[in-house]
C-alpha cells in the first residue's frame, strides 16, 4: 500500500541539491559538433582480441592514468562496456573486467570534466537498484554520469547468473518496462506502487536523486527493428555497429528517419572507429597486420564471432578471415588505419554521413590517446568538428 503523499517543498534543514540539465553535459552540448568517447577502457585488451603486447591489462593505476589523458586530450566521455568474461577461456588474464557502474565512480573522484558511459544489461539489474547506483555516481561526478541501457544478448554471460535465453524481441518487451519503472523513479518525489508484466514494487521511493533532472542522459545501443523502437522512445544516444563507411550513410538516414517519426527527431547517432595510427601508412598496417594476423588470439575471435553472427559455414575461407580481422580488431568498428591525415578523412566521412560522434578504441590506449591528443585532434579542431 502507498504511504500517503508527502509534501514536496522542503522542510527546513533539508538538502536541496544542485540541478544539471542533462543538455549541458559534454556528450550533449553544442561545444564539440562531433562527440568522442573512450570505448572499453574497463576491459582487458580493450576491443582488440590478439596476443601481441600493448593492450589493455587492466590495472586501476592504467585506468586512472589513461582516463586523465583522455581527459586531458578533450574525449566527451568514456563508455565502459558490461563486460563479465572473455569470450572464450583462451587465458585468465582476459577474463580481466571493471565493473561499468562502479568503475565511473571510481574516476569521476580523479577527473572533472569528461562524462561517463555506464553500461547496465537490463537483464541482471532490479531498476530500484540502478536508480540507487546512478544517484550515487551522478553525485560523485556532479552530474555527469550517462546511462547505456542495453538488452543483451550474450547467453554465455547471461548463464553465470543462471538466467535462461530469452527472445530477442521479448527481450525489448521487458526492456521496455524496466526503464518505465527507472524513469518513475528518477521523477517521482513521492513513493509509489509499480506493477508491470515482468517487473513490481511497491512503497517504492529513492534519495537522492541524481543531479541530472529529470534524469542522466540514456544511450542504447540497438539497431533492430525492436532496438531502434526502444531507441526512439526512451534515448538520447544510439550507438550502431554499420558495415562500412560506404553504406552507414543509407543507413543512418533510415534510422534518423524511423526515430523522427517516433517523435525523437533529437536523437543523437554514434558509430565506432578502431584507430590504428602510425607514422606512416606502412607502419600501421603493419601494426595492424600485427595484432589481428601474426598474433590473432583465433579461439577468442572464432567464438565471438560465431556467438553474434552464426556458424558461418556458407562463407568462404577469405571472407571468414576478413570478418575475423573486423572483429579482432575493434569488434567491427570502422577500421581508421594509416596516417594522422588519413584518420582524420575517416572520421570527416563519418561527420559528413551523419553521425554526431562516435566511440573510439584503440590498440594501445596509451599510445593511441597521445597520438589522438598531438596529430589528430588539431586536424579535427582546424576543420570545425571539435572545440578543443
Amino acid at each position: 500500500m502507498t504511504q500517503a503523499p508527502q509534501s514536496a517543498v522542503p522542510a527546513a534543514g533539508d538538502v536541496v541539491d544542485p540541478v544539471v540539465s542533462p543538455k549541458d553535459t559534454p556528450i550533449l552540448n553544442d561545444i564539440n559538433k562531433f562527440k568522442l568517447v573512450l570505448l572499453s577502457l574497463n576491459t582487458a585488451r580493450g576491443t582488440t582480441l590478439t596476443h601481441g603486447e600493448g593492450t589493455l591489462q587492466i590495472t586501476w593505476d592504467e585506468t586512472v592514468r589513461i582516463a586523465k589523458a583522455a581527459e586531458k586530450a578533450g574525449l566527451d566521455a568514456i563508455l565502459s562496456i558490461a563486460h563479465w568474461k572473455n569470450w572464450a577461456q583462451s587465458r585468465p588474464q582476459y577474463d580481466r573486467m571493471w565493473d561499468a557502474i562502479t568503475f565511473a565512480a571510481g574516476l569521476a573522484a580523479v577527473t572533472e570534466r569528461i562524462q561517463f558511459f555506464s553500461t547496465v544489461h537490463i537483464p541482471l539489474f532490479h531498476p530500484v537498484m540502478v536508480a540507487k547506483m546512478a544517484a550515487t555516481v551522478d553525485h560523485i561526478a556532479s552530474g555527469r554520469l550517462a546511462l547505456n541501457v542495453v538488452a543483451g544478448w550474450n547467453q554465455s554471460e547471461f548463464g553465470m547468473f543462471g538466467l535462461p535465453e530469452i527472445e530477442h524481441d521479448k527481450r525489448y518487451e521487458y526492456a521496455a518496462e524496466w526503464m518505465d519503472f527507472l524513469l518513475k523513479i528518477f521523477e517521482s518525489d513521492e513513493p509509489f506502487d509499480f506493477h508491470g508484466h515482468f517487473l513490481h514494487g511497491e512503497n517504492v521511493v529513492s534519495q537522492p536523486k541524481p543531479l541530472q533532472r529529470p534524469r542522466p542522459v540514456i544511450m542504447s545501443a540497438g539497431s533492430s527493428g525492436a532496438g531502434m523502437a526502444f531507441a526512439s522512445k526512451y534515448a538520447d544516444v544510439n550507438f550502431g555497429i554499420y558495415p562500412s563507411l560506404e553504406e552507414f550513410p543509407a543507413i543512418l538516414a533510415k534510422a534518423k528517419a524511423t526515430a523522427t517519426e517516433a517523435g525523437n527527431p533529437g536523437l543523437k547517432f554514434c558509430g565506432h572507429g578502431y584507430i590504428v595510427c602510425g607514422d606512416t601508412e606502412a607502419d600501421a598496417k603493419k601494426q595492424f597486420k600485427y595484432l589481428v594476423e601474426d598474433k590473432l588470439d583465433r579461439l577468442s575471435t572464432e567464438t565471438l564471432t560465431e556467438m553474434s553472427m552464426g556458424k558461418m559455414h556458407s562463407v568462404d575461407v577469405v571472407a571468414r578471415e576478413h570478418m575475423y580481422q573486423q572483429t579482432a580488431g575493434g569488434n567491427w568498428g570502422f577500421p581508421l588505419v594509416g596516417t594522422a591525415e588519413q584518420v582524420f578523412e575517416g572520421i570527416k566521412v563519418m561527420a559528413e554521413g551523419g553521425m554526431a560522434g562516435m566511440a573510439v578504441s584503440f590498440p594501445d590506449y596509451d599510445e593511441g590517446v597521445a597520438r589522438y591528443d598531438e596529430t589528430i585532434r588539431p586536424l579535427l579542431i582546424e576543420a570545425g568538428l571539435r572545440k578543443f
